[in-house]
């Protein structure tokens, strides 16, 4: 075992997203086919944040020229990030293992380093994500399904999402790429991951994707609807760099909830689905339309458990009788889908990982 890789999977473990150490030791078997001894080395003098050659030369006691040189091959192999200010100043700086790492190998995958990436997830990230508090990844609602009267917050609006950006790039998705690979992939989007901003300019550079329009990105969210992807992006307000759009079959964000009983990784949007009993005639459009199985039939009526539900809104775009609205939570939407207090507070206890506007 390498003492350097070992050091370089603690500085990993230290971001937010984790990158814990396991029994069978598959993720010190991951770095070492990644990065050189020299390589993991050099990552360890990395920061999270950007900086310039220049100065992690002076720290490292490195020739400029160099370390400029061998940091640039790093980055266009996806082992760490890199930030061009201009042709003459670029920035590098430590990337996670999910997202970052992982998925900057997507045009990199084997039949080997497919089940070590497999192999790490259920035994490294599967666990660590049962022990999170605070979700990672927070599910953007399909915008035209909300009702009119609501207000939609910035960061849950997909249009000022895209309309604030000025750069952008499509990728395959690494989950369903791997799923194909291995033969049990799903029939929906596969181009569908998107980068803005700088992370679209390294996605570029990197031929890891290609650069789109503004009106190609709107496209490919359509697209991403119709074969009934939820949108998800990272877990803040401001200053969004991708979006992922995933189904319940392939995807590890929806893994956690349709496989791994993870509800807390997933931050659900300020909405949820409802349904109109008097309308509602038990066709079952939205069952097979909601990517985390929080719709049943009934007695010919839908029926959605508003704990699992998400707020995607994909069970409204697709309902024959437009008997499914999406509603904005708070304590009245949410009290009266409950029989009694005490029902509510029973959910409530069962989603204590999420963030809920009101409590």
């Amino acid at each position: 075992m390498s003492n350097v890789h070992e050091k370089l999977r603690e500085r990993l473990d230290m971001f937010p997203q984790g990158f814990p150490k396991t029994k069978s030791g598959v993720e010190l078997k991951i770095l070492e086919n990644l990065f050189s001894a020299e390589e993991a080395q050099i990552a360890l003098a990395l920061r999270p944040f950007p900086e310039p050659v220049s100065t992690i030369a002076e720290r490292v006691g490195a020739d400029q020229k160099e370390l400029g040189e061998t940091l640039y091959d790093m980055s266009k192999r996806g082992l760490i990030l890199r930030f061009k200010e201009s042709e003459e100043v670029v920035y590098y700086f430590l990337a996670p293992w999910m997202i970052g790492v992982w998925e900057f190998q997507v045009n990199r995958l084997t039949q080997d380093n497919i089940k070590l990436y497999e192999q790490y997830y259920e035994e490294g990230m599967v666990p660590l994500n049962k022990s999170k508090n605070v979700a990672g990844f927070r599910v953007i609602p399909i915008q035209k399904e909300i009702q009119d009267n609501t207000e939609i917050q910035p960061f849950e609006k997909v249009s000022e999402i895209i309309e604030s950006q000025t750069r952008f790039a499509v990728a395959e998705c690494i989950c369903r790429k791997e799923a194909q690979m291995v033969g049990k992939s799903c029939d929906k989007l596969l181009e569908s991951c998107m980068s803005f901003g700088f992370a679209a300019d390294y996605y570029i550079e990197n031929q890891l994707g290609r650069e789109i329009s503004k009106e190609e990105a709107k496209e490919i969210l359509l697209k991403a609807e119709e074969d009934g992807l939820v949108h998800f992006s990272s877990n803040h307000a401001d200053g969004k760099i991708f979006m992922c759009n995933c189904c319940g079959c392939c995807c590890k964000a929806l893994a956690n909830i349709t496989k791994y009983d993870n509800p807390g990784v997933i931050a659900s949007s300020n909405y949820f689905a409802s349904v109109n009993a008097n309308t509602c005639d038990g066709c079952e459009a939205c069952t097979e339309r909601c990517q985390v199985d929080a719709i049943q039939i009934e007695d010919d009526i839908a029926i959605i458990s508003p704990a699992n539900c998400i707020g995607c809104g994909l069970c409204v775009s697709t309902c024959p009788t437009e008997s499914i609205s999406m509603i904005h939570k708070g304590p009245d939407s949410l009290s009266h889908i409950f029989a009694n207090d005490n029902e509510l507070t029973q959910a409530r206890a069962k989603d204590t990982n999420k963030t809920f506007p009101f409590e």
